[in-house]
């Protein structure tokens, strides 16, 4: 009934500060210090039109566990879609794709003035809504009780695949083109993924905590932005890592190299295998698929030959991992360790706590650090979760752990947020006659406690409540 006017392209937008916000840190920097120059300017009310800052985006590329989110997120949504074409019940498609719909809540994807994807507890929603809606997708489809697969796709839109390794209890995800790491480990009982870290990098607004650190309370007052810190100390704990936090990362160090070093990402890295790509391939049995990953590459100068294999059974709660090292010269030594990740398990609580030996002798609280020599396992609890992760090696390990801290902004002021557990089990690699050192080590996870008992209460009918 009204004739349209013209035509126009809206183009992607949010408000101005969002857009500032989904700005690589340097290109930030530039546009926070153009807009304070600009703003007392007389033409301000018209120059502002003209300055913008990035594509929202971008959030995705500063923050890869954004993507890995929106990466998972898209594998469930075309599993719902599926299913909506299949002969699943529709009760169980509308439940998965309500699932779905919070995973989608936008809150957890970005981050800027509030904490966003800094949040452990936002992270931890969406995936387990994630993990709720595919699990129960998949059991329309299976006969057996117990069963495992494996399948390899791009699922995180790095143009690289990827290998799905799952069976009715867990589903690790596997990344050979990015140094053979797990990046992402589902707990389907929980609905809890134990891979949704976050990497310590430098933010902006890191500037401005250093500088409240070093003047004075009346000084504070010229700084651009009001500085609120929650505690007085965040200046000590502004590291950055030069990786994600993820699992089954091979390093190779001095046999010098420290706990602090590690720490506070000091250490130098002797090898090429944290980062580079892998040959995989994916040996299957009937209860049993192994993925199977090799790379020749150097370490502290010497050319060797690196295959990581990890083996998941049908009905298993372990994930069993083994090294084999080969073509060392007989007289060579090099400090091997092999990184772990535990996120979703906060520090500051007794009952979260690492134990070892068959007598469970307590460790210590999860936020403490730990270097221990000759040790054949470590444990961590979560008793609120009801999570008890084990780690076992059959070689006496050095084990490295300590908490992964992060300092974010959120709309109550700066803050320092616990991200993950890192545990490094270690050794000094001695060849056989061979030129060969193997290890094997055993993940064990045993959840007590299923998504309803955890606060999500699912009806027969569909309905969700909290």
């Amino acid at each position: 009934t009204t004739r349209p006017l013209g035509k126009v392209w809206l183009p992607d937008a949010s408000y101005r500060e969002m857009t500032e916000w989904a700005l690589p840190v340097g290109r930030q920097k530039v546009y926070d210090q153009l807009v304070h120059e600009l703003e007392h300017d007389h033409r301000w009310n018209e120059l502002r039109t003209f300055l913008r800052g990035g594509y929202w985006r971008n959030f995705k590329i500063k923050y890869p566990e954004s993507n890995e989110m929106y990466a998972r997120m898209m594998f469930v949504s075309s599993l719902v879609q599926q299913a909506g074409q299949e002969s699943v019940p529709q009760s169980v498609v509308d439940q998965a794709r309500t699932w779905l719909y919070r995973a989608q809540c936008n809150c957890a994807y970005w981050h800027g003035a509030f904490g966003g994807v800094y949040l452990p507890l936002l992270r931890n929603a969406v995936f387990q809504n994630l993990i709720m809606a595919e699990s129960i997708l998949e059991r329309q489809g299976k006969t057996a009780d117990a069963w495992v697969e494996a399948a390899a796709d791009d699922y995180n839109f790095d143009g690289a695949q990827e290998v799905r390794l799952a069976n009715e209890r867990m589903v690790a995800w596997i990344e050979p083109a990015a140094g053979g790491r797990m990046y992402e480990l589902d707990l389907r009982r929980a609905g809890h993924n134990l891979l949704a870290t976050m990497q310590r990098r430098t933010e902006a607004y890191h500037d401005r905590i250093r500088a409240h650190e070093q003047q004075s309370a009346d000084q504070a007052a010229s700084i651009h932005d009001r500085v609120v810190l929650k505690r007085n100390d965040l200046d000590q704990f502004l590291s950055s890592d030069s990786r994600m936090r993820k699992s089954l990362v091979d390093h190779f160090w001095d046999e010098t190299t420290i706990l602090d070093d590690v720490v506070f990402s000091r250490a130098s890295e002797l090898g090429d295998f944290c980062d580079s790509a892998w040959d995989a391939t994916i040996r299957r049995n009937p209860d049993r698929i192994q993925v199977m990953m090799v790379r020749e590459g150097i370490a502290d100068g010497l050319p060797l030959k690196l295959t990581k294999g990890i083996t998941l059974g049908a009905g298993s709660d372990q994930l069993e991992c083994a090294w084999m090292i080969e073509g060392l010269p007989p007289e060579s030594r090099l400090h091997f360790g092999v990184e772990f990740n535990f996120a979703g398990m906060p520090d500051g609580q007794d009952d979260r706590w690492f134990s070892t030996g068959e007598n469970r002798r307590r460790l210590g609280q999860l936020g403490e650090q730990l270097e221990l020599e000759r040790m054949s396992d470590i444990e961590l609890h979560d008793e609120w979760l009801g999570l008890h992760c084990r780690l076992a090696s059959d070689r006496p390990a050095g084990i490295w752990a300590f908490p992964v801290r992060t300092v974010s902004g959120s709309e109550a002021g700066f803050e320092l947020v616990h991200q993950s557990v890192v545990v490094i089990p270690h050794w000094i690699v001695v060849p056989d006659s061979d030129g060969r050192w193997t290890v094997r080590v055993t993940l064990d996870l045993k959840c007590e406690k299923t998504v309803a008992e955890l606060g999500v209460w699912v009806s027969q009918a569909g309905q969700t409540r909290n």
